[in-house]
């Protein structure tokens, strides 16, 4: 007891203790902790409990003794979310499948419409997201902005997670209220190796929207001249055209994309 007895003095509540050790890794402490009465729940400053803590920082040791222990998996720091989310969003896969194995909602949503799916593939947490779609996520759920776990992963050009979930049926011509696509979202950013599997998978290469713009528009106006090449080889509709007149063309033009300017030109000119 006199290891407890120094922690309790030096460091106030058993409970506080608990989230610090718990923070750091140090199992035998939280173990002694735990044996000595601190709340397994107890939150700091900013919400997060011990197991919050632990996740974050993938101790699965500790998070599993706090498991034995009581700690609750579904409750909410105070940015509103869950300590699923934040497992997943680091990639800590053997935390992920401890804290489901206990009860986690894989389908909660934190204050942005988020679910720990939309965490994992945005950073291509790939093992993270199969546990997840394994364990009965919703591969099609939309946060608040209207993306989908698939748009995350191909606006950050993570091929694997984006083969993943199309394996496991994310809709991939889903769209957002204003019409944007998993195939625009990696079109705008460059993100070539996705542009290819959404393609082979299928994906309208012409959809386009609500104000009219195409994947090849998207890629022409960023200057991304590797996407807009393989766009028109796959049969991207160089001449279509936004509700004010809008083309691939005049994208790169008012955006001086001199690249994609040059490649628009030759494909022009090839069709004539």
């Amino acid at each position: 007891m006199s290891l407890l007895n120094s922690l309790f003095r030096g460091n106030g509540k058993l409970s506080e203790r608990l989230v610090e050790a718990s923070q750091s890794g140090e199992t035998e402490i939280v173990k002694q902790l735990l044996a000595a009465g601190a709340g397994v729940n107890a939150r700091d400053r900013d919400g997060w409990t011990a197991l919050m803590h632990a996740s974050w920082r993938g101790h699965a040791e500790v998070v599993e003794w706090l498991l034995n222990h009581g700690a609750d998996v579904n409750l909410r720091d105070n940015n509103g979310f869950m300590v699923l989310m934040r497992a997943s969003w680091r990639g800590h896969a053997e935390v992920v499948e401890l804290l489901i194995n206990r009860g986690a909602d894989v389908n909660a949503r934190s204050t942005d419409g988020g679910m720990a799916l939309t965490y994992a593939s945005w950073n291509g947490r790939t093992r993270v997201v199969e546990i997840l779609l394994n364990a009965g996520a919703d591969v099609n759920a939309k946060d608040k902005d209207g993306w989908t776990a698939l748009m995350r992963a191909s606006w950050r050009g993570h091929v694997a997670v984006a083969e993943w979930l199309l394996s496991s049926g994310a809709d991939i011509n889903a769209s957002t209220t204003d019409g944007v696509t998993a195939l625009m979202r990696a079109s705008e950013r460059g993100q070539a190796g996705v542009v290819e599997v959404l393609l082979r998978q299928g994906a309208d290469i012409n959809a386009s929207t609500t104000d009219g713009v195409t994947a090849l528009m998207r890629a022409s106006e960023t200057g991304r001249a590797r996407v807009a090449k393989i766009l028109l080889n796959s049969g991207a509709d160089i001449n279509a055209s936004t509700k004010d007149g809008g083309t691939a063309l005049k994208h790169a033009f008012w955006n001086r994309q001199s690249r994609v300017i040059e490649l628009l030109e030759k494909h022009s000119a090839r069709q004539h």
